[in-house]
């Protein structure tokens, strides 16, 4: 009977990781280990964590060394080389699995062995409507190469509780990148399919875990998205690649020269020579339409606005 190592980072959830942590300890398959990190947690989540440690020795927990990234890539890191568990499967702290999720995903992973990593069903719950994650909605000649072009445009088909891993793959890429603020699981995903390794959806009936949706009325943090898709185009945009081109060209459009941001601009711009994506004459169009942004000129039919975007984006 395989091991299944479970690895869960978590900070500040003394509310809700209980919750979590039963639907591990209830699960029908029972070759598990549940390694729990803490990202340096202010509330009461040790006293929860150690009744879970206390009742079952197949919970394990470590805090995050002060050395290491805050952060949970940093915190999921620390431990995959701790793990045990010939396949590792990734739980946030708020989310659930249902009881026979490991049985389901070891036969899976056993009836598909030639595979590196196994794609499941996710279903949301919380505040709102519940809708089924399936990702894919349908059968694909090639999976693994559908999901890779899906990653590079930005898109994600999957997220991070939804794959069962091969513990020596996620070791041979490095694990996660620790730069990232968040999102970290697409550019995982994406990297070990540009490194060659193939994945397998299972088009089970029902979904094996559950998303928890949270209200959230903050707005977004357009500097952080901005520091993730960064890191995430320093890793990922090529020249020969138009999925990863497609989603540069949406950042630039949509997020800098819409709001002006011309130190962006810039910044993003020099990106985009680096990796010989973008020309120089490229720049002119562009500081144009931040201007027409700027003054909102973009509005008024006639002026020229199209045929600037248009030059714009003629990479």
């Amino acid at each position: 009977m395989k091991l299944v190592s479970i690895i869960i980072p978590t900070y500040n959830r003394a509310d809700l990781i209980a919750e979590t942590l039963d639907t591990v300890l209830n699960q029908t398959y029972p070759n598990w280990e549940c390694i729990i990190v803490d990202d340096g947690s202010t509330d009461n989540s040790m006293m929860v964590i150690k009744r879970y440690l206390d009742l079952d020795s197949r919970f394990s927990y470590f805090s995050r060394p002060d050395h290491k990234k805050k952060g949970p890539s940093s915190c999921r890191n620390f431990v995959i080389e701790k793990a045990k568990g010939e396949y590792i499967l990734f739980l946030d702290s708020d989310d659930l699995l249902i009881k026979t999720c490991l049985k389901e995903r070891i036969t899976f992973a056993a009836q598909h062995p030639e595979f590196d990593f196994w794609i499941f069903q996710m279903q949301t719950f919380g505040y709102e409507q519940a809708p089924v994650f399936n990702y894919g909605n349908g059968i694909f000649e090639n999976e693994t190469e559908y999901c890779k072009q899906e990653f590079a445009k930005g898109n994600h088909p999957f997220v991070i509780t939804c794959p069962l891993w091969r513990k020596n793959v996620l070791i041979k890429i490095d694990g996660f990148n620790e730069n990232l603020l968040s999102f970290e699981d697409p550019e995982l995903h994406l990297r070990a399919l540009k490194e060659g390794y193939i994945l397998k959806y299972a088009n089970f009936g029902q979904p094996d875990c559950l998303y928890r949706l949270k209200q959230n009325n903050k707005p977004v943090n357009i500097k952080r998205n901005l520091r993730n898709n960064y890191v995430f185009f320093e890793n990922h945009l090529q020249s020969n690649d138009s999925d990863s081109i497609l989603y540069y060209k949406k950042v630039l459009n949509e997020i800098i020269l819409k709001k002006v941001l011309l130190r962006q601009y810039f910044k993003f711009y020099e990106l985009g020579l680096e990796k010989e994506v973008l020309l120089s004459t490229n720049a002119f169009y562009g500081i144009m339409l931040l201007i027409y942004h700027a003054i909102g000129l973009y509005k008024i039919k006639g002026i020229g606005y199209n045929y600037l975007k248009s030059q714009f984006n003629n990479f």
